[in-house]
């Protein structure tokens, strides 16, 4: 009798186990984790009053930006085609999240048709979640502008993706000279250069988003690549957004827009903030977009389904960039982060799941060998998990990395249903 109570007592706790972790002071009011930023720590559980003042300031930080002229604007066409919606599925864990958890907007995508159409509960924040709310990316913008570099490889712009790095700005320090691909593997030997934790080149007090390409070329004069294992870093995403804008030249807007007007057809206006200009009056690169492009986009939860959906389309059309694609797989490079299940930590990050990263993707997801399925992660959980077999696709935009990436993500793409 007494085993009985005790296993029941076991698989009660089991079954009740949350999928999200608790609110700090919930009902509570708004709190100020980081004056001068607009984005909430990854370790903090905001309350909905934090959630809602943070939402607040990334819009402010995205109008001051454009009022400085630091924003990068692609606007849409007009030519959006709109989705195809089911009613949803029952769900009551999603239910559950988008009533009192961390998730803002969850998509379930599946051949042509959206089957859950998932919204932060209305009331909730001060600005109800709808569908012109706009997202930073985070680091599911370097999946994007892998994308983009795609396109620029088959317009011509750059040869492949084994180009040799040749590029003037560049030319002193560790980049210059090395293969392409290296960089777009996060194998550029550069973490001697880059505190990891602050984001910021060493031996600089700024962030780097706050230096033009110039200025941070300037600081690495003389420095060499250093090892040929894998580290993730923000600045050389940033590198690889303005190598992008350095060999289209003058013809990068055409480019831009041939991809997010005429490929992936966004309904809403699109951005990313700019690097400053500088204020070397004599510098030959003054004002170009090779000192100032970056990877961190702001887009609305369609249009970051849009991308993915144009992506998996040209994957499986075999068009020259679904061929670019299918490479970036083929020479993906061991992950060395991948840690399913090693602590109830791992749950919160959907790169633990992954064991291979191939120009700023990532592969071979536990539990799916042998699928082709291709994930981006952007920080506190702006997330894509592409099926590209079974024509499947989640996206989630998120306050907090306080959720469980296998309940709502990795699971659901391996068994093709949604969570109960």
């Amino acid at each position: 009798m007494k085993l009985s109570l005790t296993i029941f007592f076991i698989l009660t706790l089991v079954g009740c186990q949350s999928t999200t972790l608790r609110q700090n002071d919930p009902g509570g009011k708004a709190v100020i984790y980081n004056k001068p930023f607009a984005e909430l720590p990854e370790r903090v559980r905001p309350n909905d009053a934090t959630i809602s003042l943070y939402q607040s300031r990334s819009q402010y930080l995205i109008l001051r930006r454009e009022s400085q002229n630091r924003l990068y604007i692609i606007e849409p066409k007009g030519n959006a085609v709109d989705f195809k919606y089911e009613p949803n599925e029952k769900s009551l864990i999603l239910e559950k999240e988008l009533s009192e958890g961390y998730i803002l907007s969850y998509l379930f995508y599946e051949n042509g048709v959206i089957k859950y159409n998932g919204k932060a509960k209305d009331g909730r924040f001060d600005k109800n979640i709808d569908d012109e709310t706009r997202f930073f990316s985070h680091s599911t913008g370097k999946s994007i502008n892998s994308y983009i570099l795609g396109h620029a490889i088959c317009e011509g712009y750059i040869s492949s993706i084994d180009e040799i790095i040749d590029w003037p700005m560049m030319s002193k320090t560790l980049y210059q000279g090395q293969r392409l691909r290296d960089l777009l593997n996060m194998s550029a030997g550069d973490r001697h250069i880059v505190d990891k934790r602050s984001t910021r080149i060493k031996g600089s007090r700024l962030h780097h988003r706050e230096m033009n390409l110039e200025t941070i070329a300037n600081f690495l004069e003389g420095t060499k690549k250093q090892g040929t294992g894998v580290f993730y870093n923000n600045v050389l995403a940033d590198v690889i957004a303005n190598y992008i804008a350095f060999k289209s030249g003058d013809k990068y807007d055409d480019l831009m827009r041939s991809i997010f007007q005429d490929k992936v057809k966004i309904k809403y206006r699109i951005s990313y903030e700019k690097h400053p200009k500088g204020t070397d009056w004599d510098s030959k690169y003054l004002g170009k977009l090779e000192t100032q492009a970056s990877y961190s986009y702001y887009m609305t939860r369609t249009d970051f389904l849009r991308v993915a959906v144009a992506m998996m389309k040209d994957y499986q059309k075999q068009t020259c960039v679904g061929k670019y694609l299918k490479k970036a797989q083929l020479q993906a490079v061991t992950w060395p982060k991948y840690r399913p299940n090693k602590n109830s930590n791992s749950k919160l990050w959907l790169h633990k799941y992954a064991k291979k990263y191939g120009a700023q993707f990532y592969f071979d997801f536990n539990g799916m060998d042998g699928r082709n399925i291709f994930g981006t992660e952007g920080r506190n959980g702006q997330n894509m998990l592409i099926d590209m077999d079974n024509s499947q696709i989640i996206v989630t935009n998120s306050a907090a990395t306080a959720w469980d990436q296998t309940i709502y993500m990795i699971n659901p793409i391996r068994d093709g249903v949604l969570p109960k």
